[in-house]
């Protein structure tokens, strides 16, 4: 099977059990049904990586009437998404409490599956826009009460209508010749005097979806009031942040460099502001709300403010917070289903009748709090080292976000969980076998995202780091400025010289077309040896170091 038809099936899997889910008449079928296939979709997402990895943008789904080809592709952010995007579905169909998988909750889950699906693997502006389009139509039609749907049905509509109308202009000025063109193509080819009007519709777009102040009040509504979950919420938020990074930079550059400061000051207000709202809150489902909003300016902040630190911060931020939240969420409602509440005044002393979930809960906070031993750690680390090292002013409220945040949920344990059990109250039952195995399955997978893995496809995740976050000083090292040991101290690129520990750079024989003004120098054993380069090209940094040095990675 070509790549091209594998993601196809990938992204069209969701979308032919959402349709055959309208058939079925009975819940425990239809939910069964649902459960398989996202099984089924989270083995191709895995496989996704090996068998699409990588593939060309020359080739792709041709059009025949618009005679065109759509370009299809698995790039490192999408390896990294899709197979979180299913396992998020497949874990929110097997904990979900009974009473909330409603058939029509079902479909809307898939459908967003799908979209998500389909966003993550098209290379192309305009299909992306689409599919981002198409992400909030089950939000909008989800099961809320009469004034809570109006509600997201406004907001909706205001982030709906400037990405709609960017991508009428678009298409019109492709034409039906070229209409599907990549951010780079149409930067080439766009007027100038469109630019700033697509920039502002696509911004007020993102940020409505994103749920930025002041575009943040239908999140809580949909958490609290719909049956939809953190991970059809997440799905959006991912997407946002992609269509930033991969369709925003690219296609306005000049634009985005004098739009991110805003972009990043007013990320980091609304993170401030959300932690504030997050922690004055007695319910939990709109305490978690509100730590979204919050986690949804962090996002923005560092992708406006983090640069090359930052930015993949930030994607790692994103990945944690979809694990834990999600998990949390699924928590709240397991609470919720035995209970009947979500209030914190009122519910005590859980942990005694059901230790299993109190114990969840707290190792699932830790890592939403960015606990040492989690991605959050790392994640939240490359982001603070990026955006405060660019922008320490405009990024200070961060860190204030992120204390309040711990406090928020620290609190929420303490009065959900500890303290005396009320009189009267009736026995709680602990987790279920199915709420507990996917629960545990998302801390293990917080642990095990946050600790180096030994290898993957693409080479030891140190030498990774080191190419994202050292390259300014290994490209220093090259060039033979020597940094002496303890002066990067404090710096952004302190965490880039702890890697280079990781290392021999063992010399190899030159080639035979090596000038011999390039040599390698050897230092005394206190000091790392060094490759001093007269003339070094500005090259990556894994083709600066493979013709001379030999990698070996430290046990």
């Amino acid at each position: 099977m070509s790549p091209t038809l594998f993601l196809c099936l990938l992204v069209s899997l969701p979308l032919v059990g959402a349709v055959l889910l309208t058939v079925s008449r009975q819940p425990t079928r239809a939910r069964l049904m649902a459960t398989g296939t996202a099984a089924l979709t989270l083995l191709l997402a895995v496989a996704a990586p090996h068998l699409a990895g990588g593939t060309s943008t020359s080739t792709g789904l041709a059009v025949p009437w618009l005679s065109a080809t759509v370009h299809l592709g698995v790039d490192e952010p999408s390896a990294r998404a899709l197979p979180l995007i299913a396992l998020l579905t497949l874990v929110t169909l097997i904990a979900s409490p009974r009473q909330d998988s409603h058939r029509q909750v079902l479909t809307a889950l898939l459908l967003t599956e799908s979209a998500t699906l389909g966003f993550f693997c098209a290379h192309d502006v305009l299909p992306r826009l689409l599919f981002f389009l198409a992400m909030a139509v089950p939000i909008a039609r989800g099961r809320h009460t009469p004034s809570a749907g109006r509600a997201v049905r406004v907001y909706l509509l205001i982030g709906t209508l400037p990405v709609l109308l960017s991508l009428a202009m678009l298409g019109w000025h492709a034409g039906t010749r070229t209409p599907f063109l990549s951010p780079e193509e149409f930067a080439s080819r766009l007027p100038h005097g469109w630019r700033p009007g697509l920039c502002a519709l696509l911004l007020i777009g993102i940020c409505a979806r994103l749920a930025v102040v002041p575009f943040h009040s239908w999140l809580p509504v949909v958490l609290t009031r719909g049956p939809l979950g953190v991970g059809v919420l997440w799905m959006n938020l991912a997407a946002s942040l992609h269509l930033l990074t991969h369709v925003m930079r690219p296609l306005f550059p000049a634009e985005w460099d004098a739009v991110a400061p805003v972009l990043g000051s007013l990320g980091a207000g609304a993170a401030l502001y959300g932690a504030l709202l997050a922690l004055v809150q007695t319910d939990l489902r709109r305490m978690l709300a509100f730590l979204l909003v919050s986690q949804s300016g962090l996002l923005l902040a560092g992708v406006a403010l983090g640069g090359s630190t930052g930015l993949p911060g930030a994607w790692l931020q994103c990945l944690a917070m979809g694990i834990a939240f999600t998990g949390l969420e699924l928590l709240v409602r397991a609470i919720e289903a035995r209970t009947g509440t979500t209030d914190l005044d009122t519910r005590h002393g859980l942990i005694t009748r059901a230790p299993r979930m109190a114990t969840t809960f707290l190792l699932l906070g830790l890592g939403a709090l960015g606990f040492p031993g989690t991605l959050g750690f790392v994640s939240e680390d490359l982001l603070l080292r990026g955006t405060l090292g660019a922008h320490p002013l405009l990024a200070l409220p961060l860190l204030p976000a992120l204390a309040l945040n711990a406090i928020t949920l620290v609190r929420a344990f303490q009065r959900a969980f500890l303290g005396p059990r009320p009189r009267g109250t009736p026995s709680t039952e602990d987790l279920l076998p199915r709420e507990r195995w996917t629960t545990l399955a998302l801390v293990v997978l917080l642990c095990v995202a946050g600790s180096p893995p030994a290898q993957d496809s693409s080479g030891p995740i140190s030498l990774r780091l080191l190419e994202e976050l050292g390259e300014r000083v290994v490209q220093q090292r090259l060039a033979g400025l020597h940094v002496p040991a303890g002066a990067e101290k404090g710096q952004p690129d302190a965490l880039a010289n702890a890697h280079l520990g990781l290392f021999h750079l063992l010399p190899r024989h030159p080639r035979p077309s090596q000038s011999p003004h390039q040599h390698v120098t050897h230092e005394s054993p206190e000091r790392r040896s060094s490759v001093t380069v007269d003339e070094l090209p500005l090259v990556s940094l894994r083709e600066a170091l493979s013709p001379e040095v030999e990698v070996q990675v430290r046990e």
